[in-house]
């Protein structure tokens, strides 16, 4: 009988072709291009929803490698709205941004907290990564996604190939820049969403990566941007955001070694 070879050796043969590949083997002309059209796009859409998934590493002292998957929904009004929805193993988690105040619920211990927060969604990202919250993606959410990642020193920018994300089509571009590698791919066609966004530490022992893979897109009229208001639940109890544990996409136990 012929014994089948784990899919981990696979994986690794897979990598080695991959270094085979001669440096011209990519288009490597058109993948700003690519980027920029994406950029332009998401930049006129003033209103917009997605579902999601992700998934973050952390890599341990003892080099053990963990992976924590959360999913969740996102609505935008620019400039100044959004809502959050957030399920991972140990949170679940709501934020809504009216433009003034930033709400954040902890569903799974029926608490929230509320800052004073006003400004756009692009002067909100800060003030998000002061309080240790990130959107899921928060990049993706710029209203100019094209300078905010472009800018953070790339330094090599390929458009590697034609591909598919929940079976649709779409174009995978891979860039380079000091202390991460990323990877985005782009849906073909007159509606250039992101579907799928990589982020790789690679001076990072063991690389870990941070991944989105994003779904149901509706944009404009059709975008669920509705009930963009903070609701809580009658009996929540308002604390301090500095009481609100477990709000970002790892366990604070796991934030150890590296983590994307």
């Amino acid at each position: 009988m012929i014994k089948r070879k784990p899919f981990r050796t696979w994986v690794a043969a897979s990598f080695l072709f991959a270094a085979l590949l001669p440096a011209n083997a990519f288009a490597a002309d058109d993948a700003r291009d690519l980027l920029k059209a994406m950029s332009d796009f998401m930049g006129k859409q003033k209103t917009f929803s997605f579902d999601y998934d992700s998934t973050i590493e952390v890599v341990t002292p003892d080099f053990q490698k963990l992976q924590f998957a959360s999913s969740g929904n996102v609505a935008v009004s620019r400039p100044d709205k959004i809502k959050v929805n957030r399920t991972g193993g140990f949170s679940d988690v709501e934020f809504v941004f009216d433009g003034t105040t930033l709400s954040l619920l902890g569903r799974n211990i029926n608490a929230y907290a509320q800052v004073e927060a006003k400004g756009t969604l692009d002067e909100l990202a800060e003030k998000l990564e002061n309080a240790g919250v990130q959107p899921p993606g928060a990049d993706l959410l710029s209203s100019d996604i094209y300078d905010l990642l472009i800018h953070d020193e790339v330094t090599d920018a390929k458009h590697i190939s034609s591909a598919y994300v929940d079976s649709v089509e779409c174009e995978l571009l891979a860039f380079r820049a000091r202390d991460v590698d990323w990877q985005i791919w782009i849906r073909g066609g007159d509606q250039p969403v992101p579907l799928r966004y990589v982020i790789t530490s690679k001076h990072v022992a063991q690389a870990p990566q941070y991944t989105l893979q994003t779904r149901n897109w509706k944009l404009g009229a059709d975008a669920a941007t509705a009930v963009l208001a903070f609701d809580k639940p009658a009996d929540a109890k308002k604390v301090d955001l500095s009481e609100l544990p477990h709000i970002d996409e790892i366990p604070e136990a796991a934030n150890v070694g590296g983590a994307q």
